[in-house]
């Protein structure tokens, strides 16, 4: 790095020991934070502490440090996320106005059984039931750009429910079921708590289907883009914002309302070409 990238990631650094009350919480921070940004390709604590240590001696103390600091040292995560989040959205917000919010989950494949959550369950990443963990993550968005800035672990009933595998993994006594829907609305609540700016969330179906997920958002002020399947009923609204007529399914509304009321509409380029579709408004 340069001397300038130097001095971004000290400032950077300086407003994360803000959230760390301890010195050695700060520095085992910025070790384990520089391995997971570094190049190794493995980030789990050892190696890390193996290319941070310059004697091998050490590397034992390093890295019992790191998974200390990790697992039992008394720190905020939170706050130290919240920190990291507004960091990011101030970069976003010198080139573009941030406007979108983007719930999400995404499948993390493994072999084996002993990560926390895993389980054979389906994963968009893979585009089938697999191995794997799931992860749901609250992103915001520019027109051009996107950075995540909360994340929550999907635990399935299977762990959950299960002493034997809660002890070992040492989920608090505190952690109860919930669903992808419910730790996505937990998320939502704290980036308004937070003051985070954006206007519109967007997910797919997987939340949009949920007219308890609809429901919450608007309550929160917010306005929404999902994903919903063929069969969800709408109303549709007259001049004044009111219900007129029965509830339609989106699949009848749009046979009715015939191909010409839609139009195609392109929006960038894909890995496989551009990435397009057709849209309607109806109110």
């Amino acid at each position: 790095m340069d001397e300038a990238a130097k001095g971004r990631l000290r400032g950077y650094f300086d407003q994360i020991g803000r959230c760390l009350p301890d010195k050695r919480q700060r520095a085992s921070f910025s070790i384990y934070a520089l391995g997971i940004l570094g190049e190794g390709e493995r980030k789990s604590c050892e190696p890390i502490a193996a290319r941070a240590c310059g004697d091998p001696a050490l590397v034992n103390n390093m890295h019992n440090q790191l998974l200390h600091f990790l697992r039992s040292s008394p720190w905020d995560n939170r706050s130290v996320r919240l920190v990291a989040a507004r960091y990011a959205i101030d970069a976003l917000k010198e080139h573009e106005p941030v406007t979108n919010w983007v719930l999400d989950d995404t499948g993390f494949l493994k072999q084996g059984t002993h990560s926390v959550g895993v389980q054979r369950q389906y994963t968009g990443s893979a585009g089938k039931t697999t191995n794997c963990q799931v992860g749901v993550s609250l992103s915001v968005a520019t027109r051009t750009a996107h950075v995540p800035i909360d994340f929550e672990l999907y635990l399935p009933k299977s762990w959950i429910e299960d002493e034997d595998r809660r002890a070992e993994a040492k989920i608090p006594a505190d952690i109860i079921f919930e669903t992808k829907i419910d730790l996505g609305l937990k998320m939502i609540e704290r980036a308004i708590t937070a003051g985070l700016p954006g206007e519109v969330l967007l997910a797919d179906s997987g939340y949009g289907e949920s007219h308890l997920f609809r429901e919450t958002v608007r309550l929160h002020g917010l306005d929404y883009a999902v994903g919903i399947h063929g069969p969800t009923k709408v109303w549709l609204l007259d001049a004044a914002g009111r219900r007129r007529g029965e509830a339609v399914s989106v699949d009848k509304l749009g046979k009715t309302l015939g191909p010409k009321a839609f139009r195609r509409v392109t929006w960038r380029e894909g890995t496989k070409g551009k990435l397009h579709s057709h849209f309607c408004f109806a109110a």
